[in-house]
């Protein structure tokens, strides 16, 4: 037999190295691979557990929006109309009935108040009250909105506000005519 020449083996000797590094690279290329999909997966999980998460929000606060609707509507004494947001009646948590239907309160004669307001603001000519102020002077302002209740007077121009120190400071007077 006749034994092979030197060039002929360096060649079978580097394509073997040649095969063995593109065999070798294909692995690492497979791992990167299979770590990218694993990992993508894993962000794709952890996003629809996110989903799942927000959706159980939502639905809470739609069943709490559905709660809060019916608290008003018996505090109104109105019967709502079952709306799109709100869950079904077998979905809910099931409330007692109440023992008495809701009694609507009567409704407060507040024109008297408003010129009692004017009358107290007149003899306080240029002094300057915030709204929980008049809380404290009038008791009857209890539960009433007090911006909302003088806005007709502030519109009318019998006394006006003064929001230098912001709008939740708001303080209502009736100013010292100048001579």
């Amino acid at each position: 037999m006749k034994a092979p020449r030197r060039s002929q083996a360096g060649n079978s000797q580097a394509s073997d190295l040649a095969r063995n590094a593109v065999a070798i690279a294909l692995d690492v290329f497979e791992q990167i691979d299979t770590e990218a999909k694993r990992k993508k997966l894993a962000q794709i999980e952890s996003l629809k557990k996110a989903r799942d998460g927000a959706l159980k929000q939502i639905e809470d606060l739609k069943r709490q929006i559905a709660q809060l609707d019916e608290a008003i509507a018996i505090g109104d004494g109105i019967k709502l109309p079952q709306s799109k947001t709100t869950q079904p009646k077998s979905a809910l948590p099931k409330t007692p009935a109440p023992a008495e239907p809701a009694r609507r309160r009567p409704r407060r004669k507040l024109g008297n108040l408003r010129k009692r307001i004017i009358r107290f603001l007149e003899t306080n000519k240029g002094k300057k009250f915030s709204a929980p102020e008049l809380l404290k002077e009038f008791p009857a302002l209890k539960g009433i909105q007090v911006s909302g209740f003088l806005k007709s007077l502030r519109d009318a121009g019998k006394i006006q506000d003064d929001i230098s120190e912001g709008i939740i400071k708001t303080k209502y007077y009736i100013p010292v005519p100048k001579a």
